[in-house]
């Protein structure tokens, strides 16, 4: 791959959320090896090299959002070249717009990186969560108000858990540090009914398990279980999933996953004017910066204020 490229994903792997780096990874991928087959230098491409890379898109047939995807993708490496790296004088992407090649955008939210679930869109998963409905309801609920990662989630056990506070002790496997989320009142009946009302019990692994969370045969939740028979069911039993393009091994990558109900709870609590270097911490963001990415989701009055934040 090229050397540019490779830094450049670098800077990307460190900043963004490996679902984040293994989307624009794939895209990038994909215009490494048009540049070889082409014969064509990353540094020297000029605006009508890239509108001939994604006119080729386009003809091979590949979806609307696929091709949204990698041209995303590929402004990014471009503006980090013209910018950060300082490798190229002018950006060619000043002469490109994305709608001349995306001709019926279907992104829900127009951002390459960040796709979220709303609160209506919680609400409706919340009504069509696969069974266990109580324990699924509970997962989907917890995650949308914390914002933590399903690896956290499995990792949460029962002595983590402050009912009479309304927090949890959270570990980060990714920072390798401790911190501490909050949630909300309308979730303590389904905690109690979850804990004292005989639904974790019935579960043939809770009698010996630490964990929060267990399933039929397993004293801890999967983090695939959380995807394939949580998240992902209740969304496409909502009516709100949809598939956002096939990475170069054919696999679909959906719109509605866990880290979408993370980015929700990011954006609603901006929203809701939580101050964002504490959203920052609930989330265990390392910088700041990556906490405000969310910025460009609210009302821009709310936006300019935040920006201008430096306490």
């Amino acid at each position: 791959m090229d050397n540019w490229i490779s830094r450049h994903l670098d800077r990307v792997k460190a900043k963004k959320a490996e679902s984040s780096y293994d989307t624009h990874r794939s895209n990038l991928k994909n215009f490494n090896r048009w540049l070889d087959e082409q014969d064509k230098t990353l540094t020297e491409l000029r605006a009508l090299g890239l509108e001939d890379y994604f006119v080729g898109q386009m003809e091979q047939g590949y979806a609307p959002n696929t091709i949204a995807s990698r041209y995303e993708s590929v402004r990014a490496l471009f503006n980090r070249l013209s910018g950060r790296f300082e490798v190229i004088e002018e950006n060619p992407f000043n002469n490109l717009e994305r709608k001349e090649f995306v001709k019926k955008d279907t992104k829900k939210h127009n951002n390459a990186d960040i796709v979220y679930v709303t609160l209506e869109e919680k609400e409706a998963m919340c009504e069509h969560v696969p069974s266990p409905t109580l324990r699924n309801e509970l997962i989907i609920r917890l995650m949308w108000q914390t914002g933590i990662r399903k690896v956290e989630l499995k990792e949460i056990e029962l002595d983590d858990l402050d009912r009479d506070e309304r927090r949890i002790e959270v570990w980060s496997n990714k920072s390798k540090e401790w911190r501490t989320v909050f949630y909300q009142p309308s979730l303590d009946l389904l905690l109690d009914q979850w804990l004292d009302g005989g639904h974790r019990d019935s579960f043939i692994p809770a009698e010996s398990s630490p964990y929060l969370f267990v399933t039929e045969r397993s004293e801890q939740l999967h983090d695939s279980t959380v995807t394939e028979k949580v998240v992902k069911p209740a969304a496409e039993a909502a009516g709100i999933q949809e598939v956002m393009y096939e990475d170069q091994g054919g696999c679909k990558r959906y719109r509605v996953t866990p880290h979408a109900l993370r980015h929700g709870h990011a954006i609603n609590a901006l929203k809701s004017d939580i101050d964002v270097r504490r959203v920052q911490q609930h989330l265990g963001h390392s910088s700041l910066d990556i906490t405000m990415e969310y910025l460009q989701f609210i009302d821009e009055d709310v936006k300019e204020a935040y920006e201008r934040f430096d306490a």
